[in-house]
């Protein structure tokens, strides 16, 4: 059982009250009604309940604390301190049905809408920037100028990548920010600097280590990118739970415990998380980060490959800054926190559903999008690829925009050599590289113009998509 916040100072015999409070709504709020009324001469002891609404004090000196003087402390974020509870119609839900009649709270119901809205608001920005397709504009090899890096960062930063790294850092803001609750906003923004500054230090880092080892290491295990990315996205699912209120995901504590989060900032071992987080998120199977750490790898100088991955990582960015800067800035007052939380903790849901579907694509296994939702369907031509001259059976596809068109059958006879030859004209993001688990191993990034992929399939059905699983996929199926 963690210690509540003492103040060891008093030494006369001392009383004990109970405060009823409004305002509190996370876990947060508990820490910073305790900071504060420890603050007070006469205060020695101080336990806040976020689901009791309300707060134990041990004072001395027989002088109970006044009320107005501690609705004045904390006047400037919005709680208020009284002897009764507080009754007003926020307790009941937005919409219930009592004594077989329906209520609605106006003031209740009018909060969900907006934050529902917002959310929306954000989603379907995420969709319009994703159907724009960005990343024909940028594309990058070898030869390539920095600047080039830098927009492809840019786009990466603005596209599905947003949807694991920035689902990341989204995930986080909660917990960062009960750690340093009641603190300035240059504290607050410690553990984002330290995460920022972790993943410019491993892009670069690695990216001279790629570019000094070349075509000695290889990163194209599907199966393991695919179950770190699932791992990843059901811990963002919890987390973002936890910012709903969900009481089973509580259970977790994958948040810092209140004990912790009182010493973080007297303890410097606190930023070094968010450091390694960061860091870590080099080994993110992003379809951009991958062809950025593509041409690392051809550079053959620890420096360039540095110098690349730095850039790059440089350019991701100001979208990452954005989550930043949302996340410490809404989080000054208790109303406000519990907005960002609830319009935050739906965002988190639905990348961490985007993720964990496209894995699942990636690993051949049924999926959202193998449904056909708005009449569209998952790629499949059922008819048998008949052998070509050679005597191989080849499938041909088509890749363009974001999208692998079959122009050929999708059946293979097991045991037959096969071909999938891919016409890339002009394939983008995660779409540059091609896999299909089970059907060939790794991952095939394609060139422009024609492409082959060699292989002997078994008996089975695949699917083909990206290194992401975001491609919408083509099923192969092999008899």
């Amino acid at each position: 059982m963690s210690k509540k916040h003492v103040n060891k100072k008093h030494k006369s015999t001392p009383k004990t009250c109970e405060l009823f409070v409004e305002g509190m709504h996370c876990p947060s709020c508990e820490l910073l009604i305790e900071k504060r009324l420890l603050e007070m001469k006469t205060v020695e002891y101080a336990d806040a309940s976020l689901n009791k609404s309300c707060v134990t004090l041990r004072y001395t000196d027989g002088v109970k604390p006044s009320l107005s003087k501690i609705n004045k402390i904390f006047e400037d974020v919005g709680y208020r301190f009284a002897d009764k509870k507080f009754k007003h119609e926020e307790d009941s839900p937005a919409i219930r049905i009592k004594n077989g009649a329906l209520e609605v709270n106006p003031d209740k119901l009018k909060k969900t809408i907006s934050i529902f809205l917002v959310s929306i608001s954000f989603l379907v920005l995420f969709a319009v920037v994703e159907k724009l397709q960005l990343g024909r504009y940028v594309s990058v090899d070898s030869s390539s100028s920095l600047f080039a890096f830098a927009a492809l960062g840019l786009v990466a930063g603005t596209s599905s990548c947003a949807a694991l790294v920035g689902g990341i850092l989204l995930s986080m803001v909660k917990g960062w920010n009960e750690q340093y609750i009641g603190e300035s906003d240059i504290h607050k923004a410690k553990p984002h600097f330290m995460f920022h500054l972790g993943r410019i230090f491993s892009y670069t880092l690695l990216g001279g280590v790629l570019g000094l080892l070349g075509d000695a290491v290889s990163l194209n295990n599907v199966t393991i990118y695919a179950i770190l990315t699932i791992s990843v996205s059901l811990i963002m699912l919890i987390l973002a739970m936890q910012m709903l209120g969900v009481s089973w995901a509580q259970k977790f504590r994958i948040s810092l415990p209140k004990s912790f989060s009182r010493l973080a900032d007297k303890n410097n071992s606190a930023h070094r998380l968010p450091f390694v987080i960061g860091a870590s998120t080099f080994f993110l199977p992003c379809g951009f980060t991958l062809i950025a750490q593509g041409v690392a790898l051809t550079t053959g100088s620890f420096w360039q490959g540095a110098l690349v991955m730095l850039v790059f990582a440089l350019g991701t960015l100001p979208t990452l800054l954005f989550i930043s800067f949302t996340g410490v800035r809404f989080n000054r007052k208790p109303h406000l926190t519990a907005k960002f939380n609830q319009i935050a903790g739906l965002i988190i849901i639905f990348f961490a559903l985007y993720n964990i579907n496209a894995q699942l694509n990636l690993l051949g296994i049924k999926s959202l999008s193998d449904l056909n939702l708005g009449g569209e369907r998952t790629s499949v031509t059922k008819e048998t690829v008949v052998l070509d001259s050679d005597g191989q059976q080849r499938i041909q596809i088509t890749a363009e925009g974001f999208s692998y068109i079959p122009t050929s059958g999708t059946v293979l006879k097991a045991g037959v050599p096969a071909v999938i030859e891919v016409d890339n004209k002009g394939i983008q993001g995660c779409g540059s590289f091609m896999a299909a688990r089970g059907l060939f191993d790794g991952w095939f990034e394609l060139k422009p113009g024609i492409n082959e992929i060699s292989f002997t399939p078994r008996a089975g059905t695949y699917k083909l998509t990206c290194t992401m699983g975001m491609v919408r996929p083509v099923t192969i199926i092999v008899e």
